[in-house]
């Protein structure tokens, strides 16, 4: 498997350094630091902003500032060479960067004292593209998110074709999303480089993450950094939430659709002094509307009550910057036959009724040292999590315990202003104990790993990171893994490749909904082996300018997954029963995505993307294709802003192909599925009006209406052997209206 792995790469290599102009031209490295300006009554200070946007003006190339709020940006290929910086709470500000002598830079935005944040962003594009960094990566920005409803992380992904949300049985609603062709388990998901949304948190983890809450989503696809673990197989996501220094005033959100979900969301950010800050952040959502449009006796979208609260710290020193935060998760969930009595719920063989209770604390701690003038550094990561949760599907029943503590000591070292050297000790303690139908599952794993990367600027057009980390798991025994990152770029075109490896713990519950979603039993025939796969990527980009403000940008990319090992679920061979079993044969998927993103007129954005999955599993001895895996996939998003910056109208519109769905053949001819799912077409609206101070919006997600046919077999006898709620491949309720305020 592996050396087809590296012939791939090496073709690929071949090919684009043909394809990929060698001359730089007048091109060169943007380097500085940006920082806030703070005036008191009494006196002023400076601060280092994180996660600062810097892009190119007119288009949607930029970057973010590190921890120390440094950053690096290309100019290859810029003809209009006007840099814009800005940072929530500050006033922006463009600076004109005219050739190489004007490549380090100090950057220093005011403080914004009027609440007038409309400048900001006006301008911010809706997605910046991290050029500076070999690992392809893409940022979802603020203005991004508010592109949708985002009421959740889960609604974050529906204007980028790089990233799916599925859901994942028709009773629960709960979802996970899908990268490069397969689950989302295989991504791994951070919160400030913090993995804490693994494990048993899964299937509704994506909705605990308020959009509110958040400030910006890097998607990184492929094998990511070795500095986070061993758990990214397809792509990495890091979702950055509002940080206390950013916030010193009120905000507030409220939300509202029509088929009654409800929610308010409020963060309260605070200044104890010039070097302390604070943050409160609360999150609350409630629907009690029973809604049956197909008349099929479940109700289409759970009861949800949920409390979420936050609060983080933060102090910044000279040399010293220290973090800590604490969250608690209150979920409650209700599902069901109408008949079912939600307010006491309890297993019952003669109503279908399904509950969920979900009790999770959380913290984390981050410090950073900066060692010297250069940028050498060391810092350490914590943090951990209790999770309790009850669960019941009409006569399964399921509850599971999880505590989790990571550790992550890493130290940066440059000796040069070309190389950087990253090396790390980091420790992992998970133990779950699950209890599934009175059987007991218990696990517990110890990791104690160590790693080492390198990132070299080997000439002014070429960048490339290597990193190697070795894990000592205590049920898997030794994980080695290798990863490999170059970037390359001419004068209009540039070329990303990717090679690594990946491995994870398979989680038996969690990772299948159909066990608990369906009468279908659970059978194990072996004992389960850690997944483990290669991903090599290549990535070009190529920029056009049609005029001064008309840039263009087309954007390639391919990746394949190749599994050594992997759990394969397999439903074809009896509607009876969720197989699992080892792999025996080949594994893998292919993902290619081309997008085009330009400016078509003054204020009128657009986004086109298409996308080929195949995925492939050997199930039973014969290579098929993965079920409920859309193979294609296009997207068309329509941005635009009024010239007086008031009004903003954003139309999304997703074309999804066919999927394979399971074998059901063996079932009465009445509670049998298609072959294939049709195809559809989905589309969500958004109109928002900007006031001074304030914003209200309203929007239609599922414009056309379209539904999946019976999305649950055997509805009518719901306790009896063929019942199936799992396999769902389109949206479950229609149409729906939303319109909610923003107060800032």
């Amino acid at each position: 498997m592996v050396h087809r792995i590296l012939a791939f790469i090496a073709l690929a290599l071949i090919i684009c350094c043909n394809t990929v102009s060698a001359q730089s031209g007048d091109s060169f490295l943007v380097k500085g630091n940006i920082f806030g300006i703070i005036k008191t009554s009494t006196k002023t200070d400076t601060l280092a902003l994180i996660s600062a946007n810097v892009y190119w003006i007119n288009t949607d190339r930029g970057t973010v500032s590190n921890e120390d709020g440094s950053f690096q940006i290309n100019s290859e290929n810029i003809s209009d060479r006007r840099l814009i910086f800005s940072y929530v709470g500050f006033e922006k500000d463009t600076i004109n960067i005219p050739g190489e002598n004007s490549t380090k830079l100090n950057i220093f935005l005011n403080e914004h004292l009027t609440g007038d944040e409309v400048t900001i962003t006006a301008e911010q594009p809706p997605k910046l593209r991290i050029s500076s960094v070999p690992i392809n990566t893409e940022t979802i920005t603020q203005a991004g998110l508010e592109q949708l409803a985002c009421c959740d992380l889960s609604e974050s992904f529906e204007n980028t074709a790089s990233v799916d949300v599925e859901q994942t049985d028709a009773v629960s609603g709960s979802k996970r999303i899908k990268m490069l062709g397969l689950a989302g388990f295989y991504t791994q998901i951070l919160v400030e480089k913090k993995p804490i949304m693994r494990g048993l948190i899964s299937p509704f983890a994506l909705e605990y993450i308020p959009g509110f809450w958040i400030e910006s989503i890097d998607i990184s696809k492929g094998t990511s950094s070795v500095q986070t673990g061993y758990e990214s197989l397809t792509g990495q996501i890091n979702v950055e939430l509002k940080k206390p220094e950013r916030e010193d005033t009120k905000t507030f959100n409220a939300y509202q659709s029509t088929v009654g979900k409800s929610e308010m969301v409020m963060t309260l950010g605070k200044d104890i002094n010039p070097k302390l800050t604070t943050m409160f952040l609360g999150y609350g959502s409630h629907n009690n509307k029973k809604w049956d449009n197909n008349g099929d006796s479940f109700i289409d979208m759970p009861l949800v009550s949920t409390v979420n609260l936050m609060n983080r710290w933060k102090y910044t020193g000279n040399k010293i910057r220290s973090q800590f935060g604490v969250k608690y998760i209150h979920d409650e969930r209700n599902a069901g036959q109408r008949g079912f009595d939600y307010d006491n719920p309890k297993v019952s063989d003669t109503v279908y009724g399904s509950h969920n209770l979900v009790d999770r604390y959380e913290f984390y701690a981050k410090s950073g040292m900066m060692l010297d003038e250069y940028g050498n550094s060391i810092g350490l990561i914590l943090s951990g999590f209790k999770h309790n949760q009850k669960t019941f599907r009409g006569i399964k029943t399921y509850s599971g315990d999880e505590e989790s503590f990571y550790s992550n000591l890493i130290v940066k070292y440059s000796p040069f202003n070309f190389q950087e050297f990253t090396a790390g000790l980091s420790y992992l303690y998970d133990r779950r104990d699950e209890n599934y139908l009175g059987n007991s599952f218990l696990s517990s794993e110890k990791v104690p790993g160590v790693f080492l990367e390198y990132m070299n600027q080997v000439h002014d057009n070429m960048t490339f990171i290597a990193g190697f980390r070795y894990d000592d798991h205590n049920m898997f025994g030794p994980l080695y893994t290798p990863r490999f990152h170059l970037k390359y770029y001419g004068e209009k075109a540039e070329m990303r490749l990717s090679l690594g490896k990946g491995y994870r713990k398979p989680n038996i519950f969690m990772d299948n909904p159909s066990v608990l979603g369906s009468s279908r039993e659970l059978v194990i025939s072996e004992k389960l082996d850690a997944e483990e796969a290669w991903n090599a990527g290549i990535q070009l980009i190529r920029h056009f300018n049609f005029g001064e403000t008309r840039p263009l940008s087309f954007i390639a990319d391919f990746y394949r997954t190749e599994f050594q090992n992997q759990v394969v679920v397999d439903l074809d061979r009896n509607t009876s029963n969720v197989l699992l079993y080892n792999l025996d044969g080949e594994s893998y998927s292919n993902s290619a995505q081309f997008e085009l993103n330009t400016k078509l007129t003054r204020g009128l954005s657009a986004v086109a993307a298409y996308r080929i999955n195949d995925v492939k599993t050997t199930f039973n001895g014969v290579l098929s294709e993965v079920p409920l895996n859309k193979k294609h996939k296009g997207l068309l998003v329509l941005s635009y802003t009024m010239p007086n910056e008031q009004w903003l109208f954003d139309l999304t519109t997703q074309f999804n192909g066919k999927s394979r769905l399971p074998n059901t053949r063996m079932n009465p001819q009445e509670y049998q599925a298609d072959t294939f799912s049709p195809r559809y077409v989905m589309m969500f609206f958004q109109a928002k009006r900007r006031f001074e101070g304030f914003e209200v919006y309203a929007g239609i997600e599922n414009l056309t209406g379209f539904m999946q046919d019976n999305p649950i077999i055997a509805w009518n006898d719901p306790f009896g052997q063929y019942f199936d709620s799992s396999l769902i491949w389109g949206p479950t309720m229609g149409r729906r209206f939303y319109f909610g305020l923003r107060i800032r």
